[in-house]
């Protein structure tokens, strides 16, 4: 599936019919939140967390995306900095 979703990630970039298929994905998880929201502020928020969704799905470059150890090293980089200081 993630492999599925990836594609279809990059298939949003220039079809709509991907990136809707990429947020019905998320819609679940998205309705699960909201539930945390007053319910007359939900449609709202649904909608600007829509917005934001597609605007990162546009945006986002699935070959720039970090591999395990290059997470590890900044994170280990970080720590670093952090007993310097």
């Amino acid at each position: 599936m993630q492999e599925e979703l990836i594609a279809l990630v990059e298939k949003s970039k220039h079809d709509d019919t991907a990136l809707l298929t990429v947020l019905n994905y998320f819609e679940p998880r998205l309705k699960h939140c909201l539930y945390q929201t007053h319910p007359h502020y939900r449609e709202d928020l649904r909608q600007d967390l829509l917005i934001k969704l597609i605007n990162t799905i546009k945006k986002y470059d699935v070959d720039s995306v970090p591999g395990f150890w290059d997470m590890k090293n900044l994170y280990s980089d970080q720590q670093n900095k952090k007993k310097i200081n």
